[in-house]
């Protein structure tokens, strides 16, 4: 299984696939319940799998930290030499479109509102914590860092006051 096929990017496509077709049906019913009901659960749920993801992926990368130099950035952005330009680009791009699909969608629920009424589409802007947990999963597995740097100064032992 080559990189580009494994199981977080494949989950991504099909994550991304289900909220922008959820935001499609969402914006011109955003008035209608049941549909309202959608959105939430689609967001709340691909949200909860994101934490979840971005948990283990960091739990993962503490692992590989005792003998790679990981940062945050490389671990849940892909910065650097982290993953393959195609995986990158795959990953980074379903990140935005989860994105750019939540802030339009949060921004057109939020048209003609009136009084207290619920704006369901903005809990889209929950769902890119489901791409930044994808790209965490994915460099925590199959992601190149480099060696562990050795440490520039010794611990001291001072009591700070």
């Amino acid at each position: 299984m080559t990189p580009m096929q494994s199981f977080p990017v494949r989950l991504d496509v099909i994550g991304t696939a289900v909220f922008a077709l959820a935001v499609a049906v969402a914006v011109p019913l955003r008035d209608e319940r049941p549909i309202q009901v959608m959105i939430i659960t689609v967001s709340l749920v691909l949200f909860a799998v994101g934490v979840f993801a971005s948990l283990s992926a960091y739990v993962s990368a503490l692992e590989r930290s005792r003998v790679h130099e990981i940062g945050v950035a490389n671990l849940y952005l892909l910065t650097g030499d982290t993953a393959p330009k195609p995986v990158r680009r795959v990953l980074l791009a379903l990140l935005s479109v989860q994105v750019v699909a939540a802030l339009v969608g949060a921004g057109v629920g939020m048209s003609g509102l009136t009084g207290n009424e619920l704006n369901a589409l903005a809990f889209g802007v929950l769902v890119p914590m489901f791409g930044i947990g994808m790209n965490g999963v994915w460099a925590a597995r199959y992601g190149s860092f480099g060696p562990r740097l050795p440490p520039r100064t010794k611990p001291s032992n001072r009591r700070i006051e």
